[in-house]
């Protein structure tokens, strides 16, 4: 009786889940392959940031 309009909302959807599902893989895939070459309980060569403040009288 009521003819069925298809609707852009669904294919909307789904396209936009498509694609962040997309951008999900390729930065856990990125992650994975960047962590894999990383050296385990050895030192680093690098100056590492710490939290302290050497804090200076100006008197």
């Amino acid at each position: 009786m009521f003819a069925h309009k298809k609707s852009a909302m669904p294919d909307t959807i789904t396209m936009i889940n498509l694609v962040w599902t997309a951008v999900i893989a390729v930065m856990m895939t990125a992650t994975v392959t960047l962590y894999q070459g990383k050296p385990d309980g050895q030192s680093f060569n690098y100056t590492q940031m710490s939290g302290q403040i050497n804090e200076q009288p100006y008197y």
